[in-house]
């Protein structure tokens, strides 16, 4: 709590009168906040009162906003932050009605101004003499803004209605740019090496090879495209203009490891894999990011992920154990957040981040397991609503 320092002895006041006077000032403004003169209460930026002095602010608690112990702020916080950017100006209150615990207080003048050299406020409280006619007035005119501003917020509604559209329009442009350029990387990837291999029969004479690698590569741009209007579809249309389909999950996950370069990593399904009524293309983003994300960060020649699926009751839980280099700990939380990446890895670190948002929309949840000091892999495993409310 602030304080004031004592005065200094009139021994020293002739080899230095000005710290004399300075202490002296400060010893007055001590004793008249003392007896009840005046009350200093200092605020912070969103106007909780971190310090007070003098008997006449007792009534007033700490580490709270002010306006709990004066209610008669309760509308005037805009004004007084922006003193901060105008620290010469001042906003005096007079007779302002207190009330506590105790019942009906005095009548107090209350005087706000920032400091010169900070963006804090301080409040000095007076003894209010003044007529009672112009305390009445004043809450009138507080009433009168306190009105007006409500006037002004329901007219302001309108206006963000109107906005509206053109706001999710762009929200849902920018999404589908995000999310289409980190999702197409993959079976982008998976076009160059079908190409790389057609060249490879083509130099070979095994023009049988070339033939099926040319149909293979035919089969993932048309995965590309389908993918890519599926992406354009959910993103423009939102979560109100989606359709629910009937979706073969594991044919589903299927399709997307065709659609993966996999390099070394095999990649195996287990257990019951139903077909459910679902959105289809948040699955298959979810289920997408999760099977590149464990291929693309798995660091030994050769490689396993399972993928297991049960049925949970209103969810499906579908597990995604690899044996890959694993994630810490600490770094669990912040691998959901966008744009993170471990080791300088491959990637932008978008795909945990789209799998947590379309989890988000769906009311689906996503569990990470992974202690590289115990054991080697990480495991994902996601529940998926089987009936979702659009």
């Amino acid at each position: 709590m602030p304080s004031f320092e004592q005065p200094m002895p009139f021994a020293d006041a002739a080899s230095d009168p000005g710290a004399a006077l300075g202490r002296a000032r400060l010893r007055t403004g001590e004793l008249l906040a003392q007896r009840g003169v005046y009350g200093y209460v200092w605020l912070d930026d969103n106007l909780v009162v971190r310090g007070r002095f003098g008997t006449l602010v007792d009534f007033i608690d700490v580490n709270i906003a002010v306006a709990h112990s004066v209610p008669a702020l309760i509308g005037l916080e805009g004004e007084i932050k922006a003193l901060r950017h105008a620290p010469t100006n001042m906003l005096r209150l007079p007779g302002i009605s207190i009330v506590t615990a105790a019942g009906a207080g005095p009548r107090l003048n209350l005087m706000f101004h920032a400091f010169d050299t900070e963006a804090h406020i301080m409040m000095v409280v007076s003894p209010a003499e003044m007529d009672p006619n112009h305390a009445v007035e004043l809450s009138r005119q507080i009433r009168g803004r306190l009105m007006a501003e409500a006037e002004v917020a329901a007219k302001s509604q309108e206006l963000a209605r109107t906005n509206t559209d053109l706001k999710i329009a762009n929200s849902n442009l920018e999404q589908f740019a995000a999310i289409a350029t980190h999702d197409l990387k993959a079976p982008m990837r998976a076009l160059g090496y079908l190409a790389d291999e057609v060249e490879t029969a083509i130099v070979d004479g095994d023009s049988g090879r070339a033939r099926q690698k040319l149909a293979e590569l035919r089969d993932q741009a048309k995965r590309v495209s389908c993918m890519l209007s599926a992406l354009l579809h959910y993103s423009s249309a939102g979560r109100s203009g989606a359709s629910i389909e009937s979706v073969d999950v594991r044919e589903l996950i299927e399709e997307i490891v065709r659609s993966l370069p996999r390099g070394t990593v095999e990649v195996t399904l287990r257990g019951a894999w139903p077909r459910i009524d679902t959105l289809a293309a948040p699955l298959a983003l979810t289920l997408r990011n999760l099977i590149d994300n464990s291929i693309k960060h798995h660091d030994r020649a050769n490689g396993a992920l399972l993928i297991t699926c049960a049925d949970a009751g209103k969810d499906l839980a579908i597990m995604l154990a690899d044996d890959g280099p694993g994630i810490a700990p600490e770094h669990h939380a912040s691998m959901f957040l966008p744009f993170r990446t471990l080791g300088g890895g491959e990637g932008e670190g978008m795909g945990l981040a789209i799998v947590q948002k379309m989890l988000d929309a769906v009311g689906g949840s996503i569990a990470l397991e992974s202690d590289p000091a115990l054991k080697r892999g990480t495991t994902f495993t996601i529940r998926w609503p089987k009936e979702i409310a659009l």
